[in-house]
């Protein structure tokens, strides 16, 4: 129905469709309307301020934009003079902006799209490039395996306007896994989602995992966490002492990823390996090149302090915009990171901040 709705406007292949919002179910059935239009969705942050909103819509050249969690009036100045074939507030009627509930034809003729959208997204920090992230094609059904639905619930917490969320969010729904999205985290209220959706995957930035620690070890094991199957810790540095904990009060289940915008995830380390690899990002996973380079490009041996490059099936297919005199990606598909680290003799990563040459650039 919501397809019918954009297309109504005259929103279809390409377009770009933007929206600014929490974790919250409008964000999915937009996500989902756009794979049917094949339009292309820009998730933008919520706390963004109007000047990066602006300058976001300006550069992506959004056709539509989409807003909730906020009154849009607090960012009419980002909208000034732009052209759009759609304003839309998630949250009841503002002068200038259409009712998102009002989208929604009564009847809508069916309408069969890949797998999820093309994306926009942007790196962090003050040198933000934007990403494209290609469109995930459906397999013919005479090809391709029947799925095997996946019975357990993924808690997403990470902010879907982060590769990182909206890539769980797509890799649940793939699954047949149930989803449950929060828009703030909140420990207490985590507790309660985890034991009464009985969730069984939960991938999170170390700072939700550092309320939990706040809340403290026997609350949380006064609560029924044992649903869990999945406990995954990443998207910036993880203390050791704060991955220590989550070891000692989820268990096994635990593990570390890194990955970047660019390149989604680069390596895992999983639970069984903390203690004899302390301060270790994992190794690369299946399908994923990660080379250490110093500052004319070359490969480092085993040990060496570099500037850490991979490939990924993402940093084969996306693309990369942005001002920068930095190379970003080379010929062969690999992307340069930013972070500085080394590989040791067992293929182990190690990150040691952020690239001089990085630095510099910024």
């Amino acid at each position: 129905m919501l397809a019918d709705g954009f297309a109504s406007r005259g929103l279809g292949h390409d377009d770009v469709i933007a929206v600014r919002c929490r974790n919250r179910m409008e964000w999915a059935v937009i996500a989902l309307a756009c794979a049917k239009i094949e339009a292309r969705l820009l998730t933008l942050d919520a706390d963004l301020p109007p000047r990066i909103v602006r300058e976001r819509l300006i550069a992506s050249r959004a056709a539509a934009i989409i807003i909730g969690d906020t009154a849009p009036l607090r960012i009419n100045q980002a909208l000034e003079g732009l052209s759009f074939r759609l304003r839309s507030s998630m949250d009841g009627a503002f002068p200038g902006f259409f009712n998102f509930w009002d989208l929604f034809p009564p009847v809508a003729q069916p309408r069969f799209g890949r797998t999820q959208p093309s994306m926009l997204a942007w790196t962090a920090g003050p040198q933000a490039l934007a990403v494209a992230l290609p469109r995930r094609r459906t397999a013919p059904a005479a090809v391709s395996r029947p799925p095997s639905p996946d019975e357990g619930v993924s808690l997403i917490t990470v902010p879907l306007h982060r590769t990182w969320g909206s890539g769980q969010f797509w890799t649940a729904l793939s699954a047949g896994r149930a989803i449950a999205l929060m828009r703030r985290f909140d420990s207490a209220e985590g507790l309660n989602v985890i034991a009464q959706r009985r969730v069984t995957h939960w991938c999170a930035l170390p700072e939700t995992f550092a309320e939990f620690h706040r809340l403290g070890a026997e609350a949380i094991r006064a609560s029924d966490v044992s649903s869990l199957r999945d406990v995954v810790v990443g998207g910036a540095p993880v203390p050791m002492v704060l991955r220590a904990w989550l070891v000692d009060v989820f268990g096994p289940v635990v593990s570390e990823a890194y990955g970047s915008t660019e390149t989604g995830v680069i390596s895992s380390l999983p639970a069984a390996s903390f203690p004899a690899k302390r301060g270790s990002s994992g190794r690369p996973v299946r399908g994923v090149a990660v080379e250490i380079r110093d500052a004319g490009g070359q490969a480092l041996p085993p040990g060496a302090v570099g500037e850490v490059w991979a490939r990924t099936q993402r940093t084969l297919e996306c693309e990369i915009g942005g001002n920068t005199r930095l190379p970003r990606r080379d010929a062969d598909g690999f992307v340069a990171t930013g972070d500085a680290g080394l590989i040791d003799s067992d293929g182990f990563l190690y990150l040691k901040g952020r690239s001089t040459d990085q630095r510099a650039a910024g």
